[in-house]
């Protein structure tokens, strides 16, 4: 039951939360032992099920967060005139020639050093 939409899961972890608090209310109202709840099978894996949920709800904020940040700094890009740019590249000191190759050695230059 795993999905990627943010009311999905929020649906999803209010539906286990209810069902958890049903379930613990169940064995409340019977008078079991603290200690026997906790090792319920279903009470753990409904406990389980909540925080996976948190979990994704987290992601799923800092992506629509990083999203948000990206799409402002597009806009503040976009936004900045063409002229600014062409000046800015103009200014820019330009990149150093690329050096000369080297001169291979031949096998005369070779035998007359040695």
């Amino acid at each position: 039951m795993s999905s990627e939409s943010k009311e999905t899961r929020l649906k999803q972890r209010a539906e286990w939360e209810i069902k958890l608090q049903r379930r613990l209310a169940l064995f409340t109202g019977k008078g079991v032992d603290e200690k026997k709840i906790a090792r319920d099978v279903l009470v753990k894996e409904l406990q389980a099920k909540i925080k996976e949920s948190q979990r994704r709800l987290r992601a799923i904020a800092a992506v629509e967060k990083r999203t948000g940040e990206l799409a402002a700094a597009k806009a503040e890009r976009l936004a900045k005139p063409k002229e600014d740019a062409l000046r800015a590249k103009k200014g820019a000191p330009e990149p150093p020639p690329a050096a000369k190759p080297k001169k291979k050695k031949t096998k005369e230059e070779g035998a007359q050093k040695a």
